[in-house]
């Protein structure tokens, strides 16, 4: 079953340094997971539930959970990750099944 890794985020605190992981992230993430980019917007809605959401929100499709998750745990991903973490305020990383 496909799945989508969700990442979202709020305010960027640095922008040199998200953009310095963004060339790297899609690299890992689309080029070397075989993942597909379906979102990538700086206008996320938050409709007021729970804890909230930022603005910015990136979904990129895997042929399955097991692909999204191995994605996003992969060594060569954790390595920068803690960049975006540092470059912006709030955010969750998700991965949601999804239905064809």
């Amino acid at each position: 079953m496909p799945a989508l890794l969700i990442i979202n985020y709020g305010d960027i605190l640095d922008q040199e340094q998200l953009d310095a992981y963004r060339g790297p992230a899609n690299e890992i993430l689309v080029n070397d997971f075989g993942g597909k980019p379906t979102v990538f917007t700086s206008e996320t809605l938050n409709m007021g539930e729970g804890y909230g959401s930022g603005a910015h929100t990136v979904a990129i499709e895997y042929e399955s959970v097991e692909a999204a998750q191995a994605a996003y745990d992969s060594e060569a991903y954790q390595d920068i990750l803690g960049q975006r973490l540092a470059a912006t305020r709030s955010g969750f990383a998700i991965v949601v099944p999804t239905s064809t």
